[in-house]
């Protein structure tokens, strides 16, 4: 399992999945999208403890929501 805990209010850079993937909010809340260039409010809202799944191939950006710290946890499946 992977962490992201640099998540700010921008959006990440891209991050291109190669397998199947599940991305869980930990702590805080979080966007995230498949969107090439997204505005501030796209993407999925995920409140902590909310997951997602991604498939192999899409790139995934994130970004916090809030002044609260976010921590992201990936999971491959």
């Amino acid at each position: 399992m992977a962490l992201i805990t640099d998540a700010t209010t921008g959006w990440s850079t891209p991050i291109t999945l190669s397998t199947d993937e599940v991305w869980q909010t930990r702590k805080g809340s979080v966007f995230v999208t498949t969107s090439a260039s997204p505005a501030a409010e796209d993407g999925i809202a995920l409140q902590e403890n909310h997951a997602v799944r991604f498939t192999a191939g899409l790139s995934v950006q994130y970004r916090k929501e809030g002044v609260t710290e976010a921590l992201i946890a990936r999971e491959a499946v």
